[in-house]
């Protein structure tokens, strides 16, 4: 079985990235009211729709469907459509669901004894998520959360959350254990997250996440994201998300990602 392909990472585009959303930050300024937690009322919803990008690559050598060896070179770029939604049936039990279409076209270069052969394919994927999330003290300033998770191809998890709102500044941290149907199949995660308030319509937030497998074999995963927010409107019904993550591992990559939010009553 082959590894996921790897790309390099684009250092540049990242440190870009951060400059124009600090910018965003400075230039606009309006005022801003005191930062509160938002009020989960039963019967409240919210959906999400977004798109995500990921492009990478890969070389090395293989053995195709013959037996013949051969070096290659491959490129790769996944799309992805994202549509979800949440409903809070109580003031401590929120659901939600996810589905996910991931397309991916890849093109490839072959290099034989013989000559070179050059492929190209399109992969399709569909798959979903269920999740349960358990607001256990919604009274205490930690604001403690438990949450299980399970979908298709097969994954589930199990995560316990809690956060610190420290006007303009909210603090997030989480534990979880997690199992899917690839090698490794368990894994144990740690995130650390902090979401800053630029002013009445901007949100920024940078969040960085290690995922350590604890059993079958593999190596540790890195991630670190940053993203900005834009409400739509004053009371934050709708929003525009944008967030751009590096992950890296046995290989590494950087995703782009561009969704909108709506919620209510």
């Amino acid at each position: 079985m082959r590894r996921r392909p790897s790309s390099k990472p684009s250092s540049p585009l990242l440190v870009v990235t951060i400059v124009a959303l600090l910018a965003l930050a400075t230039v606009a300024q309006s005022p801003i009211e005191p930062l509160r937690r938002p009020e989960e009322k039963p019967g409240s919803y919210s959906w999400r729709v977004g798109l995500g990008y990921t492009p990478y690559g890969a070389s090395g050598i293989g053995v195709d469907e013959h037996g013949a060896p051969y070096e290659f070179i491959r490129l790769a770029h996944e799309f992805r459509f994202l549509l979800s939604g949440t409903v809070q049936i109580s003031p401590e039990l929120k659901m939600g669901v996810e589905l996910v279409d991931i397309s991916t076209a890849v093109e490839e270069k072959r290099t034989y004894l013989h000559g070179t052969e050059e492929l190209s394919f399109t992969k399709e994927a569909l798959g979903y998520s269920v999740f349960w999330e358990w607001r256990m003290d919604p009274r205490s300033p930690w604001d403690p959360r438990v949450s299980l998770s399970f979908g298709e191809p097969w994954r589930s998890g199990i995560k316990a959350s809690a956060s610190l709102l420290r006007d303009p500044v909210v603090l997030v941290g989480e534990l979880g254990l997690h199992s899917r149907e690839e090698e490794p199949p368990s894994w144990f995660t740690v995130a650390l997250a902090t979401g800053f308030v630029a002013n009445a319509w901007i949100r920024l937030g940078v969040s960085t996440g290690l995922a350590v497998p604890i059993s079958g074999a593999g190596l540790p995963r890195g991630s670190v994201g940053i993203r900005m927010i834009y409400a739509l409107d004053a009371k934050e019904t709708g929003a525009i998300e944008v967030r751009v993550s590096m992950t890296t591992g046995e290989e590494t990559w950087l995703s782009l990602e561009v969704s909108g939010r709506w919620q209510g009553p």
